[in-house]
């Protein structure tokens, strides 16, 4: 399998981001009610940027059974940004910022890593499993706590 391809998945998130910095602050207050202003939206993109670009790395130079899992779960996150777009999307009948970056290229990049994953056999079945979970644990815990922090479940 080529490890480059996990690049894919930091180039692809650079490209989301700039579709969603001039919209999605507004529509994340009146939605999900956080982040609260643009400096907020700032540093959480920036965390997960870290967090993509350092799973990237240690998976394709350091190459373990855990830095594998953990280089996979970036394309879970991203994955599973594509679901919390395309999720208030249709909740709300209205464009959240996103979601065609998140449709068209987190999807297509997620799937081929995914699939060159399972069929390189370098990650067993439950590694491919845990590094799913951790890509959405990474994904949702944040928002679930934001969510009940602003008392909206």
């Amino acid at each position: 399998m080529d490890m480059y391809l996990l690049w894919l998945v930091p180039l692809a998130y650079f490209i989301h981001i700039l579709e969603e910095a001039p919209r999605f602050v507004p529509w994340a207050i009146k939605y999900l009610g956080a982040p609260e202003d643009f400096t907020q939206f700032v540093i959480g993109n920036v965390i997960f940027m870290v967090y993509v670009i350092i799973a990237t790395y240690l998976a394709i130079f350091y190459q373990s059974e855990w830095t594998l899992i953990i280089g996979l779960s970036a394309a879970a996150w991203i994955f599973s940004n594509f679901l919390i777009h395309a999720y208030f999307t249709l909740r709300t009948g209205i464009y959240s910022p996103g979601v065609v970056t998140a449709g068209s290229i987190y999807v297509p990049v997620s799937l081929l890593i995914f699939y060159n994953f399972w069929i390189s056999g370098i990650l067993n079945i439950t590694g491919i499993i845990l590094a799913f979970i951790i890509g959405f644990a990474i994904m949702y815990v944040p928002t679930l706590i934001q969510e009940k922090r602003k008392g909206k479940i």
